[in-house]
């Protein structure tokens, strides 16, 4: 009776694995529809919005609304997709998402490409809802694996989308095939979940393995999709900010330079180079696979630095003198040349500050720090697209300026107070700042 029991035990739980792996299959295929649809399409939108007689300005709204309004019905659909299943949440999404990407071309107006970002930005949540899914069904022990396979699925979507859609953009249907072919990605995609995943599947799970994934599942959901304005401003005033504002202040220009660069990247190509959509297309595309080859290296290039303030440092000085050569190329064969680095820069810069602030902080400390972190970048990447539409008001480069600015600053400041934990804290044991006075009341020291 016991062996048959164990037998039965063994043929659910070889079932269950077997299940659990058939989903995961399922979810990234959806993850390469989604990012395939989006990277399609989203390149050639700010052009397209220039050629229907878009200011630059209006256009940086459009980037900045859809960036918004994301910040803004995420915990919405995160709370939903808590009470129904998300199963149903993803499906909803992506279909409504593919209404949201038909309309830009059926209809080829400012106000109805002002529309379809703001039903994409009320819905395109699909990523994080499957990521959700993921560590709903998906064990403890294989989640991270798991959710890095997705990653790399969704990853190869973005490569090939860009591609794609800029021959597409050369054919004799334009813009609008684009926009018709990426709906019809997220109709194909809404189709494979219903078809594919059962209804209960994120309810079809025995007692342990929901504890076991329980905790996995709401720090996805809280980090993506839980931004509050009320809890952002509160964190603010929680802050350490006397020992950590300048590694704070650091991360954020940093950050903020790549981010505006990047955010208007596709419309110097076309205003400055008069790019075709195909060329943008391959520039696009080939930044997503620089970018995706430098996490090989990066074990490689951490190994030659004694700490990560001195690759911090190091990482964003050439930030400033690649944005400084991508801002005077004279061709795209120039910038193809200096977006490699950038994109290396990017990546290690990403990974280094992150280290540093952990070094920095604490472990105590360490998710309000990378929480208030995340707040505030996605803010910066809000207000970026429309702050690089103003400054093209004045001239091509004006984005590329505020870039190198924000940049320079940044490596000013870690050449002010050095970023270094253990020399910092060499400062603090000393009690005494260079000044004579006691550490108390020579803060700015710290």
């Amino acid at each position: 009776m016991n062996l048959l029991l164990r037998i039965a035990i063994m043929a659910k739980a070889s079932y269950d694995r077997s299940y659990i792996r058939n989903i995961s299959y399922v979810l990234y295929l959806s993850g390469f529809l989604d990012f395939f649809g989006v990277s399609m399409v989203v390149p050639l939108i700010l052009p397209q919005a220039r050629e229907l007689g878009a200011s630059s300005t209006f256009a940086g709204i459009l980037g900045s609304v859809y960036g918004g309004i994301q910040l803004l019905s995420s915990p919405v659909i995160g709370k939903w997709s808590d009470h129904v299943s998300r199963r149903f949440s993803l499906m909803v999404c992506l279909f409504i998402s593919s209404l949201g990407y038909a309309s830009l071309g059926i209809y080829s107006s400012l106000a109805v490409l002002f529309l379809g970002r703001f039903v994409s930005g009320c819905f395109k949540h699909s990523q994080t809802i499957s990521k959700a899914l993921i560590a709903d069904i998906v064990a403890n022990d294989r989640l991270s694996a798991v959710l890095g396979n997705f990653n790399s699925f969704s990853s190869i979507g973005f490569v090939i989308g860009p591609i794609v859609g800029g021959h597409l953009a050369e054919s004799s249907g334009g813009f609008m095939l684009v926009a018709l072919v990426a709906s019809s990605s997220f109709i194909l995609n809404t189709g494979i979940i219903w078809w594919s995943i059962p209804k209960d599947t994120d309810l079809d799970l025995d007692h342990q393995n929901k504890l076991d994934v329980i905790e996995d599942s709401h720090i996805l959901i809280n980090s993506d999709f839980d931004f509050s304005f009320k809890r952002f401003f509160k964190s603010f005033k929680e802050f350490d900010w006397t020992e950590l504002w300048d590694l704070f202040l650091i991360k954020f220009l940093a950050g903020f330079s790549v981010i505006i660069y990047r955010t208007n990247f596709t419309l110097v190509l076309k205003e400055k180079f008069d790019a075709s959509p195909k060329t943008v297309g391959y520039m696009t595309s080939y930044s997503g696979v620089v970018a995706t080859l430098s996490g090989f290296v990066l074990g490689y290039i951490t190994k030659r630095f004694s700490n990560q303030a001195q690759l911090f440092l190091t990482v964003t000085t050439l930030q400033v003198l690649t944005l400084m050569c991508l801002t005077m190329s004279t061709s795209v064969i120039q910038l193809v040349v200096f977006l490699t680095p950038l994109s290396l820069v990017t990546c290690v810069s990403r990974v280094s500050s992150t280290t540093l602030t952990i070094s920095r902080c604490g472990s105590s400390s360490v998710g309000s720090v990378m929480g208030l972190s995340q707040s505030v970048m996605a803010v910066a990447r809000m207000l970026a697209p429309f702050l690089a539409g103003v400054a093209q008001e004045f001239s091509v480069d004006g984005a590329e300026y505020i870039s190198i600015l924000a940049a320079t600053a940044s490596v000013v400041l870690m050449l002010w107070r050095p970023q270094n934990p253990s020399h910092r804290n060499k400062k603090k044991t000393n009690g005494w700042c260079q000044h004579g006075k006691i550490r108390e009341s020579c803060t700015w020291s710290s």
